[in-house]
Parts: structure tokens; C-alpha cells; sequence
């Protein structure tokens, strides 16, 4: 009896050393040595419609990975479920080709990530299952437009919209504040934020600001307003944590 007993509790201990070791989570060091590479890596977790993690090839553990210029629905939004299981199709199962473009505030690395020849930035986008992030990729947004034109995905016209479309709408709004006359052009004077009603607000006191999509965008001490990100950032703000990305 003290022998099988023993025994049990020698098996519990091995199987419970698995399971730490089967449920040991993805490398959270950035990953600045694959900023600017193509590597081959197999995705072992699709997160949600625009995160991922994947194992490089030749390495053991996975890294977190978000894909560049899109901005799919959050985990428990409309459309959420269908843009995480639209990806998660589209990269099972496969070898996909990351192309990192950018570590994100979290360290995880932003990447262009192909499967069988297909981008899935582009695919989600063109299935109207996540935004056009930012404003920075015509490919990008030319699908955005041809996507809405079709009224696929939450783009259907009876279809409840995901915060990105405003989100997304908001920094295009923002980009386009200023003309290509001026747009890079250093003054020669400090110019007083723009006063807009939906613009950024920054809190005097912490030092941090947040967009409208923010849980705490009416925060007491929020009373400082900027037009953009950029100007916040330029007035020694930081970004909120309840504004970051997942």
C-alpha cells in the first residue's frame, strides 16, 4: 500500500512537471533581432483576429506576434469570433513567412505574416473582418474601400460596427489635419494645441493621455486636449495603459 501509494503521488508529480512545461507561455522578451527579417515560423495560438504566436523555425519557444496595419475587433466584440477563427484557418497547419516591421509597446513583434502567398493583414481586411489600421498602407486601404463598397463583414450595412471603424476613423481624421505643405515642417514657435472636442485628452497630472476609445477619456483631470498622438507625446504626455493595444 505504501508502495503503490508512493507511486501515485511520484506519477502526480511527473505529469504535473508536463504540464508546467506543455503550458509555459510565449518568450516575452523583445525581439528586437527579428525587426527587419523574413523568417519561417509555425503558429502554434491564434489570440484574437490580429494576434498571434508562433514558433520561428529552428527555435522551441513561440513569440507573440501582431499584425501590422490592421486593427481587427477585440475579444468580445461584434465580429470578434469570426476574425479570430478566419485566421486561425488561414494560418493552421501551414509554415507562414514573418516579415517584422516594429516591436509594440507590449514587445511584441509587429509583422507582415504570409500563408500559402497570402497576406493575412490584406485577407482580413478584404473579408471585412478588421480595420486598415493608421492610414500608412495604400494596398491596405484600397481593400478597406472595395470591402465597404461590397458590404462584407461588419461592413454589411445592417451589420453592428467593431470600435475600430471608429478608432480607425479617427486617426485618419487626425493624419489629415495638416497639409503637405506643412506636413514634416518644424516651426519655429510653440503653437498651442488644437481645441477639438474629440480629440486626445491629457491628464495634467499623471502625465498621460488617452484617445476617445478610452475607458477613462473623461477623467477629472483630463484637460489638456491634442489633436493627435504626436502632439501629445511632443508635450512630454504618455500614453494611458487602458489605451494600449492587447
Amino acid at each position: 500500500m505504501f508502495h503503490s501509494t508512493s507511486a501515485v503521488a511520484l506519477l502526480l508529480v511527473i505529469a504535473s512537471a508536463g504540464t508546467t512545461l506543455f503550458q509555459r507561455g510565449a518568450d516575452s522578451s523583445p525581439r528586437q533581432d527579428l525587426v527587419g527579417r523574413q523568417v519561417d515560423a509555425q503558429v502554434v495560438r491564434v489570440a484574437d483576429g490580429d494576434t498571434l504566436e508562433a514558433i520561428v523555425r529552428g527555435e522551441s519557444r513561440p513569440i507573440r506576434i501582431r499584425l501590422e496595419g490592421v486593427d481587427a475587433p477585440e475579444l468580445g466584440e461584434v465580429f470578434s469570433r469570426e476574425a479570430q477563427r478566419f485566421l486561425q484557418a488561414l494560418v493552421a497547419k501551414v509554415s507562414v513567412r514573418v516579415t517584422g516591421r516594429d516591436l509594440d509597446n507590449y514587445g511584441r513583434l509587429v509583422a507582415r505574416v504570409a500563408a500559402g502567398g497570402l497576406d493575412a493583414s490584406t485577407a482580413l481586411v478584404r473579408a471585412g473582418l478588421a480595420c486598415h489600421a493608421y492610414a500608412r498602407d495604400a494596398a491596405l486601404a484600397r481593400e478597406e474601400s472595395q470591402a465597404r463598397a461590397v458590404g462584407v463583414g461588419f461592413w454589411a450595412a445592417n451589420a453592428k460596427k467593431p470600435i475600430c471603424v471608429e478608432r480607425t476613423a479617427f486617426s485618419a481624421r487626425s493624419s489629415s489635419t495638416s497639409s503637405p505643405a506643412t506636413r514634416g515642417r518644424r516651426s519655429t514657435k510653440a503653437t498651442p494645441p488644437v481645441r477639438e472636442s474629440n480629440g486626445f485628452r491629457g491628464n495634467e497630472n499623471s502625465k498621460l493621455y488617452h484617445a476617445p476609445w478610452c475607458p477613462n477619456y473623461n477623467c477629472r483631470n483630463c484637460t489638456r486636449l491634442f489633436a493627435s498622438e504626436a502632439e501629445a507625446k511632443m508635450a512630454g504626455f504618455r500614453p494611458a495603459a487602458d489605451c494600449l493595444r492587447k
